[in-house]
C-alpha cells in the first residue's frame, strides 16, 4: 500500500513526498525547490500550494485549489471547486467545475470547465469544453473548442472545429475549419476558414472562407472576402468587394468595391459601388450600381435597375425601369421602361405597355406594346403596336398599328402600317439599311 501524508487545516513546509499528499483546508510551502509528489494529490476543502508542483495526479471533492507556480500531472480533477494556478499547466486530462484560470502556457490533452476558463498564457490542446465563458489573452492551438456561453481570444486563433453557443469574438488571426456559433461572431482580423454558420450576426476584417458563410441575421465584411457562398436571412454589407460563387440574400446586399460571383439572390435591394462580374442575378426589389455590371446569363429584377456604366447579361426582364450607360444581351431584354445614354441592345427586345425608352434600341426582333413611347429603333422585324410615339425606324420589316407614329420608316422588305398610323417624314424602301450606332 502506499504511503499518505496528511496535511490538516496548516501549512506545512514540504519539497518531495513518496506516496499520496492528502490535504484538509491546508497549504504546502514549496517555495524553494517546488513539490514533487510520486503519487496523487488529494484535497478536501480550500488547498493552497506555493511553488512548482509535480504529482501523478491532483483531485479534489470540494473546495478550490491555488497553485503559485507551475503544475505538471497525468490528470487534474477539481470535482466541487476552482483550479487557479500562476504560471504553467502541464496534464493530459483536466476537469474543473467551476473555474479555471492559469497565468503561463497550457499543455494538454483535453480540457473540461464547468463554469469560466481565463488563460492568460498560450494554450495547446485536442479538445476544450467549456459550460460557460472562454477568454484566452494568447494564441489558442486546439483541434475542438466548444463554449456554452462566450468566447474571446485576443492572439492567434488555430482549431479544425469551434463551437459556441453565445458570441464568439477573434481579435487575432483565425485559422479553422468549422466555425458555429448561435449569436454574434466577430473577427477583427484576417481569417482563414472553411465555412461559417452563425445564428445571428457576423462581422469579419477579411479573408477566405472556403466554403460558406451561413448567417440569420447579418454579415458584414470590412475588407476584401473570397468565398464559396453566402446565405444570409438579413442584409449583408461587403465593405471591400471579393470574389465567391452564390450570395443568397432575404434582405439587402450592398457591395463597395469590384465583386466576381457565381450567382445573386436577393429578395430586396442590392447596391454595388464597383465593378460586378458575374453568371446570374435575381432581385426581388431594386439594383443600383456605381460601375459596370455583367452577368453571362440571366438578370431577373422585380424593380427597378440604375447602372452607372454599361449593363450586359444572356438575358434582361425587369419589372420597373432599366437606366444605364450602354445595355446589351446576348437573346432578349424585356422591360416596361428603358433609359439608357447610347443604346440597347439585343436579339429580341420587348417593351411593355405604356412603357418608355430613351436611346436607340438595336436588334433582330422590337416589339413595343401598346402606348410606348421611343427613340430611334434598328431591326430586322420590328412590330409597332396601338398608339405608340417612335422616331426613325430602319428594319428589314415594319409593322404599325393604329394611331401609331413614327417620325421616319425606311425597310428593305415589308411595310405594313395600319390606315390610322402616322409617319411624320415618310417611309422609304431601300437596298441596305444604315449601320446601327454599335
Amino acid at each position: 500500500m502506499a504511503n499518505e501524508y496528511r496535511v490538516n487545516r496548516e501549512t506545512a513546509k514540504l519539497s518531495k513526498v513518496d506516496g499520496d499528499l492528502y490535504i484538509k483546508r491546508g497549504a504546502v510551502d514549496a517555495s524553494d525547490s517546488g513539490l514533487i509528489v510520486s503519487g496523487v494529490i488529494r484535497c478536501d476543502g480550500d488547498c493552497e500550494f506555493i511553488g512548482d508542483v509535480e504529482a501523478q495526479g491532483i483531485m479534489s471533492r470540494k473546495g478550490d485549489v491555488q497553485i503559485m507556480g507551475s503544475v505538471k500531472a497525468e490528470s487534474i480533477d477539481i470535482k466541487n471547486g476552482s483550479l487557479r494556478v500562476k504560471d504553467s499547466i502541464t496534464a493530459d486530462r483536466i476537469r474543473v467545475n467551476k473555474k479555471l484560470e492559469f497565468g503561463g502556457p497550457l499543455t494538454t490533452d483535453t480540457v473540461r470547465v464547468g463554469g469560466r476558463m481565463k488563460a492568460h498564457g498560450e494554450i495547446k490542446a485536442s479538445r476544450v469544453s467549456v459550460g460557460g465563458t472562454f477568454n484566452a489573452d494568447r494564441a489558442v492551438d486546439v483541434d475542438h473548442i466548444d463554449v456554452g456561453g462566450s468566447l474571446k481570444i485576443e492572439g492567434e486563433t488555430t482549431s479544425r472545429i469551434i463551437d459556441v453557443g453565445g458570441t464568439f469574438k477573434a481579435v487575432g488571426p483565425l485559422t479553422a475549419e468549422e466555425v458555429d456559433v448561435g449569436g454574434i461572431f466577430k473577427a477583427e482580423s484576417q481569417v482563414q476558414l472553411v465555412s461559417v454558420k452563425v445564428g445571428g450576426t457576423v462581422s469579419l476584417e477579411g479573408g477566405k472562407v472556403e466554403k460558406i458563410i451561413d448567417v440569420g441575421g447579418t454579415l458584414k465584411v470590412n475588407e476584401r472576402i473570397e468565398f464559396g457562398d453566402i446565405d444570409v436571412g438579413g442584409t449583408v454589407k461587403l465593405r471591400n468587394g471579393g470574389a465567391g460563387g452564390t450570395i443568397d440574400v432575404g434582405g439587402t446586399l450592398n457591395i463597395q468595391g469590384d465583386i466576381q460571383f457565381n450567382k445573386i439572390d436577393v429578395g430586396g435591394t442590392v447596391k454595388i459601388e464597383g465593378t460586378a462580374t458575374g453568371e446570374t442575378l435575381s432581385v426581388g426589389g431594386s439594383l443600383k450600381t456605381i460601375g459596370d455590371f455583367s452577368v453571362s446569363g440571366r438578370l431577373k429584377v422585380g424593380g427597378k435597375i440604375a447602372v452607372d456604366g454599361d449593363l450586359k447579361a444572356q438575358n434582361i426582364r425587369v419589372g420597373g425601369r432599366i437606366r444605364a450607360h450602354r445595355v446589351e444581351a446576348e437573346q432578349f431584354i424585356e422591360t416596361g421602361d428603358l433609359r439608357t445614354r447610347d443604346g440597347a441592345k439585343a436579339t429580341r427586345i420587348e417593351i411593355n405597355r405604356r412603357g418608355h425608352v430613351e436611346g436607340p434600341l438595336i436588334g433582330e426582333i422590337i416589339i413595343l406594346k401598346d402606348r410606348v413611347d421611343a427613340e430611334d429603333i434598328y431591326g430586322d422585324r420590328v412590330q409597332i403596336r396601338s398608339r405608340c410615339k417612335v422616331g426613325n425606324v430602319y428594319a428589314n420589316r415594319v409593322h404599325m398599328d393604329a394611331r401609331s407614329t413614327a417620325k421616319s420608316v425606311t425597310y428593305t422588305d415589308e411595310l405594313r402600317i395600319d390606315s390610322r398610323a402616322s409617319v411624320s417624314d415618310g417611309s422609304q424602301k431601300s437596298e441596305k439599311l444604315p449601320e446601327p450606332p454599335f
